[in-house]
């Protein structure tokens, strides 16, 4: 049971008060700050990340067709799951325009209960701590390639206990090729141990993970740019190399869509990031706008990079991006590989830092301290065990992709569908008038609660 209506409580990260539904009054504070602009970035951060470069390898496995009416139905489904969820939050009580802070989890226990508030809370933090850690290994790599290729990475070897140093010269050109000069990868197997290039990652990442939102938008823009430019310089080179057909079939192999589908659709997790936004954008910024702008420029990234990459490159390697940091494709792609590493999937790591504390500290699980030690301390002293070994590397990924697609599509769409079952209205038009009716509705997001499912 709730609090009473007398009972109100200050909220430690916010310095807003609890309201008798739970959710965190912020009316008292400016916060509405984040313009069209770095909700765009924000927006766009949340859709594209490491996939981006392995499409290209996917799309010649599964065939253009498929991969461009999966890029479609991803825009379609992730765009909706996002304005669900947004007009779902502007169903709590007294937050029709966004006043309170209302976190991913809060809704699911005004509006279904303590069960699913738990589940909620649990698979929310499970799924950013799976993203983060991928994403700071692959960081902590992309630092090391980039100081083996110049003066050379160090890293501290434990079990047995030594001091390795790695430079990109010990690969082979076939190995370079392939993607496969991976730092610290000998013929021993692998091993535990901590590299100059993690700690380099933990220096200039771990404190953007301890801002808000707003301060973290200014690195996002500064990330949506990088993103552009490096998608523009990959577009130049994919035509310059030139693009056939005979690179790339209009279908592939079937057996490889599920795998092309994996990849697209686990990226597409916009609605993840909504929650949080929504309490810290300007009431000048359009909801449907942000998110089909940048649902828009994710997906013409995808169709660029994925699409042609397919018919430019023949028998690309699944580690693109290994193989353009290393230098395979020529020097200019080796710094524009290790620029959109570098800055489009290490600032991932603030960002799913910022969306995780949130949902901890928004809904009154904790202290903004104590979510910060489970959020950003506790994943920046772990990662290091997973720079090497890809058994418990591939497990990573496996639960990466099954805790993103319970909270970026199943559970907004659950809920929503919930909400039309019991007639709530919400200030968010979901689908600006094409689909009329609350029959209409269900049925609609039934079929993608069922295709998310799937």
């Amino acid at each position: 049971m709730g609090p009473s209506l007398s009972e109100r409580r200050t909220d430690e990260e916010t310095g807003s008060e609890k309201n008798a539904d739970g959710s965190v009054d912020g009316s008292n504070i400016s916060t509405a700050t984040i313009g069209q602009l770095g909700s765009v970035a924000i927006g766009v951060h949340s859709l594209v990340g490491p996939a981006l470069l392995s499409l290209p390898a996917a799309c010649q496995r599964a065939g253009l067709i498929p991969t461009t009416i999966t890029l479609m139905f991803a825009y379609l489904l992730s765009s909706l799951c996002a304005l669900h969820m947004a007009n779902i939050v502007s169903m709590v009580p007294g937050n029709r325009n966004f006043q309170k802070t209302v976190e991913f989890s809060e809704p699911f226990r005004i509006f279904w209960g303590p069960k699913m508030y738990a589940f909620t809370q649990a698979t929310f933090f499970l799924c950013a701590m799976s993203q983060n850690v991928s994403a700071i290994v692959d960081t902590s790599q992309v630092i090391d390639n980039f100081l083996g290729h110049t003066i050379g990475s160090v890293a501290l070897q434990f079990f047995p206990s030594n001091l390795l140093i790695w430079k990109q010269d010990a690969c082979t050109k076939q190995e370079v090729a392939d993607g496969q000069c991976d730092p610290f990868n000998g013929d021993d197997g692998p091993n535990i141990l901590l590299s100059a290039g993690y700690l380099v990652a933990t220096l200039i990442f771990l404190p953007m993970c301890l801002v808000d939102l707003k301060e973290n938008s200014r690195f996002q823009i500064i990330g949506l740019y990088v993103l552009l430019i490096n998608c523009f310089i990959f577009g130049i080179y994919f035509m310059i190399t030139g693009m056939t057909l005979d690179n790339a079939p209009w279908f592939g192999n079937p057996n490889q869509w599920n795998s092309m589908i994996g990849i697209i659709l686990f990226n597409y997790t916009l609605s993840i990031a909504i929650p949080t936004w929504l309490r810290s954008k300007s009431p000048s910024v359009d909801i449907a706008s942000m998110v089909h702008t940048s649902s828009s420029i994710a997906t013409i990234l995808y169709l660029i990079v994925g699409i042609w990459g397919a018919l430019a490159i023949p028998n690309v390697s699944i580690n693109i991006l290994e193989a353009m940091t290393t230098g395979a494709y020529g020097v200019p792609m080796q710094i524009s590989g290790s620029f959109f590493a570098f800055f489009v999937i290490g600032l991932d790591i603030p960002l799913f830092s910022v969306f995780a504390r949130a949902n901890l500290v928004g809904s009154g699980v904790c202290s903004r301290r104590t979510a910060n030690i489970l959020v950003v301390y506790i994943p920046w002293l772990v990662s290091w065990i997973f720079y090497q070994g890809e058994a418990i590397y591939t497990i990573l990924a496996w639960g990466g992709i099954i805790f993103t697609g319970i909270v970026a599509y199943i559970l907004p769409l659950v809920l929503a569908l919930h909400m039309v079952n019991r007639n709530e209205k919400g200030s968010v038009n979901v689908y600006a008038d094409v689909i009329k009716g609350d029959r209409a509705q269900k049925a609609q997001l039934s079929y993608y609660s069922y295709s998310s499912v799937i």
